[in-house]
């Protein structure tokens, strides 16, 4: 992956078999902390870790009929250069998520859509038949690179805060 992600640059991956309890701000917290280690042991100052887009789809039909919160086990990141998405892939394909509830091993792959605007323009029509903006992809802005926490995070899509007029398929 590492020839292939460099030389296309290719900055958002897919992240696979994420424990389901996790919420958008337990990923966020990981990625902050990712990108502060990564900062940390860098010399370079002008090729940071830092993302700016995360979607993590959750799971909406269990949100209105049980009340529980689950997301669908994958999600979505854009980082700012390849080289940051190519450390990601490096420290967390094949990590095993240390949860109580249940033990996988995350998956890093290439996401089919490349780069922040082909993901803004993907959601921003899209309903999410949900009740919470927690559940919607976010744009942050300035990229947060796990130095601070003053990014702010605009929701992409719309919120259709009702149940929705028929089951959904599961893929957000």
């Amino acid at each position: 992956m590492v020839e292939e992600v460099v030389s296309t640059e290719r900055t958002t991956v897919m992240i696979k078999n994420i424990p389901n309890q996790f919420k958008r701000d337990d990923l966020m917290a990981i990625l902050d902390k990712h990108c502060k280690d990564e900062n940390l042991k860098s010399e370079s100052r002008t090729c940071k870790s830092a993302y700016d887009f995360v979607y993590l789809p959750m799971d909406f039909m269990k949100s209105w009929y049980q009340r529980k919160i689950s997301n669908l086990g994958y999600a979505f990141v854009n980082f700012t250069n390849a080289i940051a998405a190519f450390k990601f892939f490096n420290s967390f394909h094949k990590h095993v998520w240390m949860v109580s509830e249940n033990s996988k091993t995350c998956e890093v792959t290439l996401a089919e859509l490349q780069g922040k605007e082909a993901l803004i323009n993907s959601f921003k029509n899209r309903l999410f038949w949900c009740d919470r903006h927690s559940f919607l992809p976010v744009v942050l802005h300035p990229p947060r690179d796990g130095s601070s926490n003053d990014s702010v995070a605009t929701t992409v899509g719309v919120l259709v805060a009702r149940v929705p007029p028929r089951r959904l398929r599961k893929c957000s």
